[in-house]
């Protein structure tokens, strides 16, 4: 079973023609836009062969699970926290695990300008998660985009989308450069271990993992992070975990299912429990309050 698409949970947009045509004739963003983009979520059977490439470049951007990318005659392992980019009129095929399937987000860009993002392509580079990795904020940074695609494709959106999508780009090839600004507070435990908590939403953690991230016994550092945020930590991660199920309850179409998977709560009825005990509603009635 093979599937290009048509994955539970999934995000894609596909720019028309006619809007391509228009975003080459801006100069504001004709140097550098997108011409597809999306995010395929545990997208089991994922499989695409293009013999003859496409006109533009293809990253692909690995945030669990694993696959792999044929370019020209050579396979690469995509592993989690991994991504790589295709240039265009290049011969490939890739598709997910059969066991750990991918997600995915994924970006078709072009223009005089998307070379200079791709010197890093064909290969697999990989994006390690630590104390000022960002991860979390370089998915913001895609959903930001989704939420503006949403609303159609008017001037101001398609400036927009594409000027983010510079900096997007940006924090796949500079990456230090991006961490920058969470290097001051690498030296605060709370901001470290809240860095952490913010990288690994979709994970369960425990008080002891979180607390190694700081260097501190478990004891003490729990004592600290309720003294300066007024929870404990795991209160507080698990009221991460509801921002972000809020803001794709607000943003995307998903099932509450799906919701419930991508924040960590394998069980969907734990995860209404949780929610209800955090937002005072379940998600259902969440949702239908934000129409």
């Amino acid at each position: 079973m093979k599937k290009p698409d048509g994955f539970p949970g999934q995000i894609s947009f596909v720019m028309p023609e006619k809007i391509v045509a228009l975003i080459r004739k801006n100069p504001l963003i004709s140097d550098l836009y997108l011409t597809d983009i999306g995010y395929y979520p545990q997208a089991s059977h994922h499989f695409r062969e293009r013999g003859t490439g496409t006109t533009q470049y293809i990253l692909i951007y690995c945030v669990d699970g694993q696959g792999e990318i044929s370019v020209g005659k050579t396979w690469h392992t995509l592993a989690t926290d991994q991504f790589f980019i295709i240039p265009p009129g290049t011969s490939h095929t890739y598709h997910s695990d059969e066991q750990i399937p991918w997600s995915i987000y994924w970006i078709h860009f072009a223009g005089a300008k998307a070379g200079l993002f791709a010197r890093l392509a064909c290969q697999s580079i990989a994006i390690e998660r630590g104390k000022t990795s960002r991860v979390n904020d370089r998915i913001e940074l895609f959903s930001e985009i989704f939420r503006n695609l949403d609303r159609g494709f008017s001037i101001e959106t398609l400036e927009f989308v594409n000027l983010a999508l510079t900096y997007l780009l940006s924090s796949f090839t500079h990456i230090g450069q991006f961490r920058l600004v969470k290097e001051a507070g690498e030296h605060d435990p709370i901001a470290q271990s809240i860095n952490f908590m913010l990288e690994n939403l979709s994970r369960k953690l425990r008080l002891d993992e979180i607390a190694s991230q700081t260097g501190l016994s478990a004891s003490y550092y729990s004592t600290l992070f309720q003294k300066r945020t007024g929870h404990s930590p795991i209160e507080y991660f698990i009221q991460l975990k509801i921002q972000r199920a809020c803001r794709l309850l607000d943003n995307s179409g998903w099932l509450i299912a799906d919701v419930s998977r991508e924040t960590g709560f394998e069980d969907q009825f734990y995860f209404s429990r949780t929610f209800r005990k955090v937002m005072g509603m379940s998600p259902a009635e969440y949702r239908k309050r934000r129409v």
